[in-house]
C-alpha cells in the first residue's frame, strides 16, 4: 500500500523544546500513524534555521537566512531515502521554514526525486548536493544526470509526488540586511535568488495562511501567484506573524489558523490526524494580541523603550501589509471570519480592532496625525479614485516646530538633520541604481526626496512592483494636495523623519481626506 510522506518545516529559531512551540510543531505531534484505510503516514520534522551552533551562527542564520541550503538538502535527502513508487508527499512550514518547504517543492520539480534507497548515506549525501547544484545553477543539458535513478524523473513534471504545501506566513530568505542601503550588497543575497518558491501548476492544493497584524518589514509575506491550475487559497487571520504561525504561550489566534489548515489537508490530500489532539485545540478570535519584537521582555518595555524602540526601528523599519478590509463579505472569501468576529467582539486586552471606513463619494474624514507615531492608522480604506487632502496644525522634532509642509532645508541647522540629509543624499542615489525603494539607513529621512516633517500618507496595496520588492503608493501629502488612488488599500499617515528619532517627536496635525 502506498504511503503518505509528511516534511515539516519550521521557522528561524524554532525549537521543538521551547516551552511554546509553533503551529507546524503542533501539526506535527498531532499526526496520525495512519489514515482512516490503514494508509501509513511518516513524518519528518525539521526545526528551524538557527537552533544549532553557537551565539554567532546561530545570529548569522536569523539575519541573513545561514543554514537555509543545508535544511532544504536534509529535507530532500530523508524523501530520496524514505519515498517508495506510488507514496504521496505533503510540505508545511512557517515563516523563514514556509520559505524551506516552498523551495523544497522547487527542488523537486527542477531536479527531480532520486532514488536513493540502496546508496550508503555519503554517497546519497553527495548525489543530493548534486541535485541541489543543479537546483542553483539550472545548468543545460543532461550532464548532472550521469549515474542518477529517479523515484521522479523532472522530465516527466506532470508526476510531480507531492499534491498538498501548508504554509503559514511565509517569509524571505534574506532578511533583514535586505533593507539596509549597501549592506545587502555584502550578504550573501546572490546565494538566495534562485530559489523557486512560486506554486508549481501540476501541485493540485496549496493553502498559505496570512497574518494581518505583522509590521515588521524584514516579515513582508512572499505571497504566491495564481496559476490557474492549482487549487490555492491565501486567508488572512488577526494576529502577529507568531499569532498566525505560532509560537506563543497563548494559542487562542494561532489555533484558529492551525484548525483552517488541518481541516484544509484532510479536505484536499485526506491526511489523518489524531482526534484527542485537535480536540484540545481552542480558537478565540478575542485572544491576545501579541507584539511579537517586545514579547522576550515581558513587562519590561516600560523600562527599556528609551533604548529599544531606536534599535527595532532602525532594525526592523516597520511597514504595515497590504491587508483586505475588514469589513462583512469583503474582498471575496480571501479574509478569515475570525476577523470580523474579533472587530465586533472588540477584546478588552486589545481594545477596538481595526474600525473600517470606506469614503463614498463627495465624504470626508478628518483624523489627527501624532509627530510621534510611526504610521498612523487612518481606519480609511481608500478605493480607488481621486481623493484630496489637506493638512493644519504644528509639531516638533524636539529642535524645531513647523506645519505639514515640514522644515525649510536651512532652518536652524541641527546638526542631527544636516548629518541626516547627507546620509539620505546617498541612500536616494543607491535606490535609483539599485531600484530598491524600500532601502533605508540610520539618520536618513524615511523620505530622502521630501523635508523633514513633512506630512507624507501612503495606501498600503504594494502597487509599485517596479523594484525587486512591491512598493507601498506614496501620496506626499504636506499641507495639501489631490491624488489618483490606482489600488484599494488602508490609509497611513507620518512625519517624515529618521528612523529611531520618533520618540523625540511632539504636536500632530490635523489632515481630512475627501473622496471626490
Amino acid at each position: 500500500m502506498s504511503r503518505r510522506l509528511i516534511v515539516c518545516c519550521d521557522g528561524t529559531w524554532c525549537d521543538p523544546e521551547l516551552d511554546a512551540v509553533t503551529n507546524v510543531r503542533r501539526l506535527h505531534n498531532a499526526l496520525a500513524a495512519a489514515d482512516s484505510s490503514g494508509r501509513e503516514q511518516l513524518s519528518s520534522y525539521r526545526r528551524g534555521v538557527g537552533t544549532r551552533g553557537g551565539l554567532l551562527s546561530r545570529l548569522a542564520a536569523g539575519a541573513i537566512g545561514a543554514g537555509l541550503p543545508k535544511d532544504i538538502v536534509a529535507a530532500y535527502l530523508w524523501l530520496c531515502t524514505t519515498y517508495r513508487p506510488g507514496d504521496q508527499i505533503a510540505l508545511f512550514g512557517f515563516s523563514r521554514g514556509a520559505f524551506t518547504a516552498r523551495s523544497l517543492a522547487g527542488l523537486v520539480k527542477e531536479s527531480g526525486l532520486l532514488d536513493l534507497r540502496e546508496i550508503d548515506s555519503r554517497t546519497s549525501g553527495l548525489l543530493a548536493a548534486r541535485a541541489y547544484r543543479h537546483y542553483r545553477t539550472r545548468s543545460p543539458g543532461d550532464t548532472w544526470r550521469g549515474g542518477l535513478r529517479f523515484h521522479f524523473d523532472p522530465e516527466r513534471a506532470a508526476d510531480i509526488p507531492i499534491d498538498f504545501i501548508g504554509v503559514w506566513d511565509t517569509v524571505g530568505a534574506l532578511g533583514v540586511p535586505g533593507y539596509f542601503a549597501g549592506l545587502s550588497e555584502l550578504t550573501p543575497g546572490s546565494r538566495y535568488r534562485f530559489h523557486d518558491v512560486e506554486l508549481n501548476p501540476h501541485i493540485p492544493y496549496a493553502r498559505h495562511a496570512l497574518a494581518l497584524d505583522e509590521w515588521r518589514r524584514p516579515f513582508t509575506p512572499t505571497r504566491w501567484t495564481p496559476n490557474g491550475s492549482t487549487d490555492m487559497a491565501e486567508r488572512w487571520f488577526p494576529g502577529s506573524h507568531m499569532d498566525v504561525g505560532g509560537g506563543h504561550r497563548e494559542t487562542g489566534l494561532s489555533d484558529i489558523s492551525l484548525q483552517w489548515m488541518t481541516d484544509e489537508a484532510a479536505k484536499c490530500a485526506g491526511i489523518a490526524f489524531h482526534p484527542p489532539a485537535l480536540a484540545g485545540l481552542a480558537p478565540d478570535p478575542a485572544g491576545l494580541l501579541h507584539d511579537d519584537d517586545r514579547g522576550v521582555f515581558g513587562v519590561a518595555p516600560p523600562l527599556v523603550d528609551p533604548l529599544l524602540q531606536p534599535l527595532l526601528e532602525v532594525g526592523l523599519h516597520y511597514r504595515p501589509r497590504a491587508v483586505p478590509a475588514v469589513v462583512p463579505g469583503g474582498q471575496g472569501g480571501v479574509l478569515d471570519p475570525s476577523a470580523l468576529e474579533r472587530q465586533q467582539a472588540q477584546p478588552i486586552t486589545g481594545g477596538p480592532y481595526r474600525r473600517t471606513r470606506i469614503l463614498g463619494s463627495g465624504q470626508q474624514a478628518t483624523i489627527e496625525v501624532p509627530a510621534e507615531e510611526l504610521w498612523t492608522g487612518t481606519g480609511l480604506y481608500l478605493e480607488p479614485g481621486r481623493y484630496t487632502f489637506t493638512a493644519a496644525g504644528q509639531w516638533s522634532d524636539g529642535v524645531d516646530w513647523c506645519g505639514p509642509g515640514g522644515i525649510p532645508l536651512l532652518r536652524g541647522l541641527s546638526p542631527r538633520r544636516l548629518a541626516g540629509s547627507v546620509v539620505g543624499e546617498a541612500v536616494g542615489l543607491y535606490r535609483l541604481v539599485r531600484r530598491a525603494r524600500g532601502a533605508h539607513a540610520p539618520l536618513a529621512p524615511r523620505e530622502v526626496d521630501l523635508p523633514w516633517l513633512f506630512l507624507v500618507g501612503y495606501v498600503a496595496n504594494d502597487s509599485d512592483r517596479t523594484g525587486a520588492d512591491p512598493e507601498h503608493e506614496r501620496i506626499a501629502i504636506g499641507t495639501g494636495t489631490a491624488h489618483e488612488v490606482t489600488e484599494p488599500g488602508y490609509f497611513y499617515a507620518f512625519a517624515n523623519d529618521a528612523w529611531g528619532f520618533y520618540g523625540r517627536n511632539s504636536g500632530a496635525v490635523r489632515l481630512t481626506v475627501t473622496r471626490l
